[in-house]
C-alpha cells in the first residue's frame, strides 16, 4: 500500500505538524539515551588509545636498557678523524692501539700510449683477452672495420665482463694548435693489488706485441713498467696499508675488519710520505654514552605515561570532573603495578644499588620522576655493571616493566580485548539505532494513516455543516418572505 505523504488537506488541519511532534517525542528519549552512550564509548576509546600509544612509546624506551648485551655496546674513537674512522661490535677487546696509515687501497687504471685520431678511429682485428693478472678473463673479438668506440662498448657490454672498464678520454695533442687525440682508458672496478689489468693480443696480421694493428692493446700485467706494454699506469693497483701498534696490516679495500677483533678501520687519507707516515690513537672503550641518554629516555617517557595517566584517572576539584578513565579497575591496577616496579628493590643486585634512588631517580608528588645528572654520571662511570644489572637482570626494572606492559599491549592483551569489546558496544548501538528507525517509522505510518481517515472524516463533517447551514438559511429567508406577506 502506498505511503500517505500528507495530510490535513481536506480539514484544514495541520496534522503534518501534529505527526512530527509525535515522531520526535518517540524518538527522542531513545535516541537521547543511545547518543549519550556513543558520545561515552568514542571517548572511551579515545583515552584508551592515548593510554595505549604512551605505553608502546615507554616500552619502546625500555628495549635497549633490558638488553644485557646493550651494557657491553663498544666505542671506537679515532684520535684523528679525518686519517680513519672505526667502529666496533660488542666482542670488541676494550683497549688502546696505535694506527699509522700509509697507504689508501687503489685500483688499477691505465691509459692507451697511442694517440688515437678521434673515437671513430680503427686499429686492425683479432682477439683482446681482458682480465685481472693472474685472475679471470675474459674475450672479445675486433673487426678489422670496428671503432674505438665500438671497441669500448663491445668491453662494457660483455656479458662476461670480470669487473673492467673501458672509457675514451679526448685530451689536447701537445701541439700548441689546439688539435686533440683520444685516449683509451682501462679502469678496474675494484681496489687493491688483485686489481691488476693484463691484455693479451691474438692480432690477425700475426704479431701481437709490436705496438701495429690490434696490438697496440697489449699490456702485461705481471710487469706494468715494460717497454713493451702499449699502456702506461695511471694508477697502480694497491692494497691499503695500516700497522696497527707497529704490525703492518693489508686490506684490498680501504676497509679493515679482521685485524683487530670485532673492529672496522676506514682509511679516508693517506700518508703524503710513506717513510713519515701519519698516526693516532684508535681507543676502544664501552659506550657509555649512549647508556645515559637511554636513562633519561627512560625518565622522560615515564613522566609522560604518568601524565596521561594523570589526565585520565584523576578528580579535579576546580571544575568538579573527573577523569574518562576514572575508577576503571583495569587503568588502576596498571598503573600501581607501574608505580610498584619503580619504586621496589630489585632482587639480585648489589646492595646500595638495587633501585632506582641510587642512580639519581626521585619521585615527585604528582607521580613523575626526576633524574639527578651527577649521580647518574657518577655510577655510569664508576658503577657501570651495576647500572646494568638494575636496569636488565632477570628481575631487573626495565625486564619487569617490559613484561608487564607486553600483557596488555601485545597482540590479543588486554588493550586488544577492550578495543574490541567497545567497538562490539558501538556496533550494537548503530543496531539499535536501526530498530529505532524502524519502529519510528512503523508508528509515523500509523498516526498517518489514522490521521488520513480523520482528515475525511472533517472533510465530510465540514461539507455536511455547510449544507445544513445553506439549507437553514434557505429556510430562514421563505419564512421572512411569508411574514412580510
Amino acid at each position: 500500500m502506498a505511503s500517505i505523504t500528507s495530510v490535513g488537506v481536506g480539514s484544514g488541519i495541520d496534522l503534518e505538524a501534529l505527526i512530527t511532534q509525535i515522531v520526535d517525542a518517540e524518538r527522542a528519549p531513545t535516541e537521547s539515551r543511545l547518543d549519550f552512550e556513543q558520545t561515552r564509548l568514542e571517548a572511551e576509546i579515545s583515552a584508551v588509545g592515548s593510554l595505549r600509544l604512551t605505553m608502546d612509546a615507554f616500552q619502546s624506551a625500555l628495549q635497549d636498557l633490558k638488553d644485557l648485551d646493550f651494557f657491553s655496546t663498544r666505542r671506537a674513537t679515532s684520535g684523528d678523524s679525518s686519517l680513519f674512522t672505526a667502529t666496533a661490535g660488542e666482542n670488541a677487546d676494550l683497549s688502546t692501539y696505535n694506527i699509522q696509515v700509509f697507504e689508501q687501497a687503489q685500483a688499477n687504471k691505465i691509459a692507451s700510449d697511442t694517440d688515437f685520431a678521434d673515437p671513430n678511429a680503427t686499429v686492425g682485428s683479432g682477439t683482446l683477452t681482458i682480465g685481472f693478472e693472474g685472475g679471470s678473463n675474459f674475450a672479445i673479438t675486433v673487426g678489422a672495420t670496428d671503432t674505438i668506440a665500438e671497441i669500448r662498448d663491445a668491453i662494457n657490454n660483455a656479458s662476461d665482463n670480470v669487473g673492467i672498464t673501458a672509457s675514451l678520454i679526448t685530451v689536447d695533442a701537445g701541439m700548441g694548435d689546439g688539435s686533440t687525440v683520444t685516449k683509451f682508458v682501462f679502469t678496474s672496478d675494484t681496489t687493491g693489488a688483485s686489481s691488476q689489468i693484463d691484455i693479451s693480443v691474438d692480432d690477425d696480421d700475426l704479431t701481437d706485441t709490436d705496438g701495429s694493428g690490434l696490438s697496440q692493446f697489449f699490456y702485461d700485467g705481471t710487469n706494468p713498467l715494460d717497454a713493451g706494454n702499449q699502456f702506461s699506469q695511471v694508477d697502480a693497483a694497491q692494497d691499503a696499508r695500516i700497522s696497527v701498534d707497529g704490525f703492518t696490516a693489508f686490506s684490498s679495500t680501504n676497509e679493515f675488519s679482521n685485524v683487530i677483533n670485532d673492529v672496522t678501520i676506514t682509511l679516508l687519507d693517506e700518508a703524503d710520505d710513506i717513510l713519515n707516515p701519519p698516526s693516532a690513537a684508535l681507543v676502544i672503550d664501552e659506550d657509555k654514552t649512549q647508556v645515559k641518554a637511554a636513562v633519561e629516555t627512560f625518565v622522560a617517557t615515564y613522566n609522560e605515561l604518568i601524565t596521561v595517566f594523570n589526565t585520565l584517572t584523576d578528580y579535579d576539584s576546580v571544575s568538579g570532573t573527573s577523569g574518562l578513565l576514572s575508577g576503571d579497575s583495569v587503568v588502576s591496577s596498571l598503573e600501581s603495578s607501574i608505580r610498584r616496579v619503580i619504586s621496589d628493590t630489585v632482587d639480585g643486585a648489589n646492595e646500595g644499588f638495587d633501585a632506582l634512588t641510587f642512580i639519581g631517580i626521585s619521585t615527585n608528588s604528582n607521580g613523575s620522576i626526576a633524574l639527578d645528572d651527577t649521580t647518574l654520571t657518577d655510577i655510569i662511570s664508576n658503577n657501570f655493571q651495576d647500572l646494568a644489572t638494575l636496569f636488565s637482570s632477570d628481575d631487573g626494572v626495565a625486564t619487569q616493566l617490559d613484561e608487564l606492559l607486553t600483557g596488555f599491549l601485545q597482540s590479543g592483551g588486554t588493550f586488544d580485548n577492550r578495543d574490541e569489546r567497545l567497538q562490539a558496544s558501538l556496533d550494537d548501538i548503530q543496531d539499535q539505532r536501526d530498530d529505532l528507525d524502524l519502529r519510528v517509522s512503523i508508528i509515523e505510518e500509523r498516526f498517518r494513516s489514522q490521521f488520513a481517515a480523520l482528515d475525511i472524516l472533517v472533510a465530510q463533517l465540514n461539507s455536511t455543516g455547510d449544507f445544513l447551514l445553506q439549507q437553514l438559511s434557505a429556510s430562514a429567508n421563505i419564512i421572512n418572505r411569508d411574514s412580510n406577506n
